[in-house]
């Protein structure tokens, strides 16, 4: 590795050394939120380091989504204090004290301002889930009940995640990020336990979202032949979502898929996954949005325009537009280097850019098309029919 990587780990190792407990986790986090591109960094800035001499939940948290982002699932189960607590066999912790009685969202801070465009969708969240858990008495009045689950979807890379996190923080609840790597064991009865905690741990700390990331992963359809560990975690966690006796009131089920196809049709029954939302690839405002917070403290030329780059990048994923961001800062470098002096990005650079990348969605919505034109049964993909209509060329 170069010499500047290991630099970078060790100042890391440095921040996290600093002071002890708390101030140190937080020092060390700053620095992660610094470096969050460089995945090998995180990691290897955190090896060795042991979760349990830190007894900040919300900071433990915040960390274990940095080492779920940069693919080190192992990691973040230890240093995320639900899963490694609940891992270990043990009881629930109890709840650190929150000021006013209402539990912080967990995870990095993302609000509804952090994303761009969108409006429909947003304006459907308030409706659908936001509401209900902030209006609590007005809803009461009308018998109508916060918690319930909904079901996003859409192609990859345009946003569920962050949408999630959004929506926990605009809720003022706990965000509990379970994926089903955190779920998933070989032992009999192993998947079925990790599930009920989960769900008691939910319940514990309500107002809660507990979002399963990737969903079609462990509510996939059951089938005859299929392994009976899919099978008896589909009924386990059907059981915990029906929540007997009223008990997932305030907690909000919440799960992201790119194949909603996939999961078995159970799933979809009131008070499951009843209500759908698709979540499509960004708008014109979310594209410029998107380009313009990618650009942050990057060299760019005077007058730079955007506009050119927005409308040639319908359908367009976040994680497209990203790209397209990086091809056009690796042509500026290029041209930089020959000239021996810095050249800003510009217009030409995000023209070579484009010439370069292509959509990631085209595939997602071929299948997604035969879906909603031929199995769009009780009207589960409405959404997905009107946007693929309003954008038919």
């Amino acid at each position: 590795m170069s010499e500047s990587f290991n630099a970078s780990v060790a100042q890391l190792r440095a921040a996290l050394d600093a002071s002890p407990g708390t101030d140190g986790l937080l020092a060390g986090y700053v620095a992660l939120l610094e470096t969050a591109p460089d995945s090998a960094l995180i990691v290897d800035g955190l090896a060795g380091i042991d979760p349990d001499a830190y007894s900040d939940d919300e900071l433990r948290t915040k960390v274990a989504g940095l080492l779920r982002d940069a693919g080190a699932l192992e990691m973040a189960g230890a240093w995320d204090p639900v899963m490694a607590h609940l891992s270990s066999g043990g009881a629930p912790r109890p709840l650190p004290p929150v000021s006013g009685g209402r539990a912080k969202a967990k995870g990095p801070v993302i609000g509804f301002d952090d994303i761009g465009g969108l409006e429909d969708v947003k304006t459907q969240v308030r409706r659908r889930i936001i509401n209900p858990f902030l209006k609590q008495e007005l809803f009461a009045r009308f018998k109508r009940k916060s918690g319930g689950g909904v079901l996003m979807y859409g192609p990859p890379g345009c946003g569920k995640t962050m949408m999630a996190r959004a929506l926990a923080h605009e809720c003022n609840a706990h965000f509990l990020n379970v994926k089903a790597a955190d779920l998933l064991d070989r032992y009999i009865g192993g998947t079925e336990n990790r599930i009920v905690e989960i769900f008691d741990e939910a319940r514990r700390r309500a107002p809660t979202v507990l979002f399963f990331d990737e969903v079609e992963a462990i509510a996939q359809k059951r089938q005859h032949d299929s392994h009976a560990r899919v099978n008896t975690g589909v009924s386990a966690l059907l059981t915990e979502m029906d929540g007997f006796d009223g008990q997932n009131e305030a907690v909000l089920l919440l799960g992201a898929t790119n194949v909603p196809w996939s999961l078995d049709g159970a799933f979809r029954r009131p008070g499951r996954f009843g209500r759908t939302l698709f979540v499509p690839p960004p708008d014109k405002v979310a594209r410029r949005f998107i380009l313009n917070r990618a650009l942050v403290g990057r060299p760019v030329a005077d007058g730079l325009d955007l506009s050119d780059v927005v409308a040639r990048t319908s359908g367009f994923s976040g994680a497209d537009l990203i790209d397209v961001v990086d091809t056009a800062l690796d042509y500026a470098i290029e041209e930089s280097d020959a000239a021996g002096d810095l050249v800003p990005l510009n217009a030409e650079h995000f023209k070579e850019g484009l010439a370069e990348v292509r959509p990631s969605t085209g595939e997602w919505f071929s299948q997604a098309n035969a879906y909603a034109t031929h199995a769009n049964r009780d009207g589960l993909y409405d959404d997905l029919a009107a946007f693929l209509k309003k954008h038919r060329k």
